[in-house]
């Protein structure tokens, strides 16, 4: 017997709230991958992979077929500079956390320092070794077998 997956990083949840997703053009050197935690410029013109802790309006990429020019490490489809990704700022959507979320009331923090392979800049956790608060953001579901958990955005 076959599993098959109930969700994958960036999909939406439809939780039957209101939804911010707002489509920007990605700046700097790396790719973009679907559920992965991004920051908004200061301008709020572009958004970029998360480099560190000065700039705290995150928002996560929404999983979407089109519009993706790049390849990330594992050979799959990414939004590179120039291209435009959806970024949900107020929503629901799937993400998968690099700690387990055993608690739906922990916070909610992004790795913003001392990257490491298992966790990289971005990522989310509901630990905050490294990392750097997400505002407006709660935990609706603890992570699954799959390792997927429901995160809440409320506004960057």
């Amino acid at each position: 017997m076959s599993l098959t997956p109930q969700a994958i990083p960036g999909m939406r949840a439809r939780l039957h709230m209101p939804e911010e997703i707002l489509s920007l053009p990605v700046s700097g050197s790396t790719v973009l991958s679907d559920g992965d935690v991004v920051v908004q410029s200061t301008d709020g013109k572009t958004v970029s992979a998360v480099v560190g802790a000065t700039n705290t309006k995150f928002g996560v990429v929404v999983f979407q077929h089109i519009g993706k020019s790049g390849k990330n490490a594992k050979g799959l489809e990414a939004y590179q500079a120039k291209d435009c990704a959806p970024i949900m700022q107020i929503g629901s959507v799937w993400v998968k956390p690099t700690t387990p979320v055993t608690d739906i009331n922990a916070k909610v923090y992004v790795r913003t320092a001392n990257a490491t392979v298992d966790a990289p800049l971005g990522s989310l956790s509901s630990a905050a070794l490294d990392s750097t608060e997400l505002p407006n953001a709660a935990w609706e579901t603890i992570t699954g077998a799959d390792g997927m958990a429901i995160l809440r955005l409320r506004g960057a």
